[in-house]
């Protein structure tokens, strides 16, 4: 089965000793006051970070009517206006039908929002715009983010390295040949390869010590 048909949640355990030794996600998504980089991925950290960062996320966990008529129950604290006349199962079912198929934590974004903002009990619609509002940010969400942050940096960071040797000479041919036709390519507008006429890609630049 491919990565992208696993959730993140099957995924994690199977990485977890991958990721041992990034101790932390936080360098990926929390600024440093130093501006310092985030530290380097090892390949099996980088190879982590890609599986993480492609992986669908897991099923968050749906309201059912029990939950729903909790939460009606919770906002019930708000005055209803004047022309709000449905009650009982009438009500009841009117709200299921508008916001009864959302995730549990969606409804409690929209309960605290409510109680927070509200003046009077929200209408069906003004239900549906208030978690229109919310964002999913489990440990999942928060990890996957992470995960791609993370895989961004080493990815440029890995890149930069090699243009830096392009630039020095420092890649034999058998590195060149190697690589993927996009860093090939860039690689030539920048000067430091050459594409010869049967399409193989060879330095333009002579290492150091070959200039003496």
């Amino acid at each position: 089965m491919g990565i992208e048909a696993r959730a993140l949640g099957e995924v994690l355990p199977a990485v977890t000793s991958l990721t041992s030794g990034m101790d932390s996600l936080a360098p990926w998504t929390t600024p440093s006051l130093a501006d310092e980089a985030p530290p380097r991925l090892s390949n099996d950290q980088f190879a982590a970070a890609l599986v993480v960062a492609a992986a669908p996320l897991p099923a968050l966990e749906m309201a059912d009517d029990v939950f729903l008529a909790q939460i009606l129950r919770m906002m019930d604290v708000l005055p209803r206006r004047a022309d709000d006349t449905v009650g009982g199962k009438l009500r009841h079912r009117a709200y299921e039908l508008a916001i009864g198929r959302y995730p549990r934590q969606a409804m409690e974004f929209l309960v605290t929002e409510a109680l927070r903002d509200s003046k009077f009990f929200p209408s069906t619609s003004e239900c549906v715009a208030i978690m229109g509002r919310w964002r999913r940010d489990d440990a999942a969400t928060r990890s996957k983010l992470a995960a791609g942050v993370a895989a961004r940096h080493e990815r440029q960071a890995r890149f930069d390295e090699l243009m830096r040797k392009l630039a020095a000479g420092e890649c034999d041919q058998a590195e060149i040949d190697a690589l993927d036709d996009w860093s090939k390519q860039v690689g030539e507008t920048r000067g430091h390869l050459r594409r010869e006429e049967d399409g193989t890609y060879v330095s333009r630049v002579r290492p150091a010590d070959q200039e003496a």
